[in-house]
């Protein structure tokens, strides 16, 4: 009963925060949380050239991902961001594996550093603000999914 009505008001805050959308804002499938799928096409686009091994690494991390293998999905990341501590589609894809985990501090940590990584890098940035609206959710920051939500909007009119 207590998670029903959590979630009837986090459905609540969220129509209030849609109504709080910039003018014109319509909400679009990208609005909708990325499906590992969409998350996998979206990292390989965003992958920039990385050395040999962070790449191989990035294989294995993303066959893992695939299977729900978390824990060895974040060793493969971790060790890829020891040789290339800048690689933005690593963090971004810890940020997922966080979600999965239901750990949204760390998911959120984790997007903002890949954001802070992935320059020019639009649809990953646009990835990356919906893990932060989706742990925000998870956390209940009704600020957070607000802010979120805006940094989607601007994103998508770029």
């Amino acid at each position: 009963m207590f998670r029903q009505l959590i979630s009837t008001a986090i459905a609540a805050i969220i129509l209030a925060l849609m109504s709080c959308a910039p003018a014109g804002y319509q909400k679009t499938d990208t609005d909708a949380v990325p499906t590992l799928a969409m998350a996998t096409q979206t990292w390989q686009q965003a992958t920039v050239t990385a050395l040999p091994a962070v790449e191989d690494l990035m294989k294995q991390a993303d066959a893992q991902i695939a299977i729900r293998n978390w824990d060895v999905a974040s060793e493969k990341l971790e060790r890829a961001l020891r040789m290339s501590p800048d690689y933005a589609p690593a963090w971004s894809r810890l940020s997922r594996i966080a979600l999965s985990k239901a750990d949204p501090a760390r998911a959120i940590q984790m997007a903002k550093r890949s954001n802070s990584h992935a320059g020019n890098s639009v649809d990953l940035k646009l990835l990356n603000w919906q893990f932060i609206r989706d742990a925000s959710e998870m956390q209940g920051d009704i600020e957070g999914v607000q802010n979120a939500n805006k940094a989607i909007y601007i994103l998508q009119n770029l």
